[in-house]
């Protein structure tokens, strides 16, 4: 017989699976509509990236003759260790729908495993471009992990556990309390980041095939037909992710602490502004701001390293 704690347990966690697999490629479309009218073109529809996907869905798979079986099987692993991340990260409520099944570093893990199978697969295809791609990637990728983890610590500090939903919690019940000194610079230093893990400018344009710019597209190349449509779902995704973790560790209001119905519509509405809100500012950072040089990026991600660090040293020295 089913209880009603188990009931008050499934429902928010049915209703964050359902909000975050779905909105996905709807934020990639408020992205691309805002920097458009920025720069003062109509832009695609908000729906576009959802038939974009069905699109690549019907058409056939492509591999290169060098190919191994790890090229077949890279959007599967991807698209799951995303998907796994997602469902560890509290966003609707102050419990994900895994509760208990990881926490903040078994996320971060998960995001590099992700990162590491689609380098792999790049290389996987013996392209030029592909190698050129996995290259880039890895080289920001040893820049931003050290930095999103030491972001993360900071919160992980201030709730005393690594644990995402007791962070969420902790957050949620200490109001304003919760944003000292060492959590905002934590918090910027996980925004700065934020944008190099979903390739936005300035690190990277997900709008460009060019040789000198590309990053992440630049791993896309050799993909076609459904295997690129999980890629490209991973990597949307992949944004809801990034913005949830950075809710539940910086900016867990309006979360469900208690799982009445009230709260929980106030919840999702809660997460759902957290999401546009955050795809409308990659949309305005796409259009404001140019890609940085391959060589600057370091300096930007150590940047965020050190405001990290700052903020932890401000924890340890003067703790709240």
């Amino acid at each position: 017989m089913i209880t009603p704690t188990v009931v008050q347990t499934l429902v928010p966690a049915v209703i964050q699976a359902a909000l975050t697999l779905l909105v996905a490629p709807l934020l990639l479309g408020i992205t691309k509509r805002v920097k458009a009218r920025l720069q003062y073109r109509r832009g695609p529809s908000l729906l576009q990236p959802y038939r974009d996907l069905a699109k690549w869905w019907a058409k056939e798979s492509v591999e290169s003759d060098a190919a191994s079986p790890l090229t077949a099987a890279a959007p599967a692993i991807v698209l799951a260790t995303v998907v796994v991340a997602t469902l560890l990260v509290p966003m609707v409520a102050v419990r994900a729908p895994l509760d208990g099944w990881g926490d903040l570093l078994v996320v971060v893990g998960l995001m590099a495993l992700g990162r590491f199978v689609l380098a792999l697969s790049a290389l996987d295809a013996g392209s030029a471009f592909g190698g050129m791609g996995s290259s880039r990637e890895v080289a920001i990728a040893t820049l931003v992990e050290p930095a999103l983890l030491l972001a993360l610590t900071g919160a992980a500090l201030a709730a005393g556990s690594t644990d995402l939903g007791t962070i969420a919690a902790r957050g949620a019940a200490s109001g304003i309390s919760w944003y000292t000194p060492a959590l905002l610079l934590a918090a910027a230093a996980y925004a700065i980041v934020a944008v190099a893990e979903t390739g936005h400018e300035p690190v990277d344009n997900p709008d460009t095939h060019l040789e000198l710019t590309m990053i992440h597209e630049g791993m896309l190349l050799e993909a076609s037909g459904p295997r690129l449509a999980i890629l490209m779902y991973a990597a949307e995704l992949k944004l809801v992710l990034v913005v949830g973790l950075f809710a539940a560790a910086f900016l867990p209001l309006g979360a469900a602490v208690d799982l009445t119905p009230l709260a929980l519509v106030i919840a999702i509405g809660a997460a759902l502004a957290k999401l546009v809100g955050a795809a409308i500012v990659l949309g305005v950072l796409d259009a404001a701001l140019a890609k940085l040089r391959l060589l600057a990026l370091p300096g930007l991600l150590a940047t965020a390293s050190i405001i990290a660090a700052i903020g932890l040293a401000t924890r340890l020295w003067l703790p709240a």
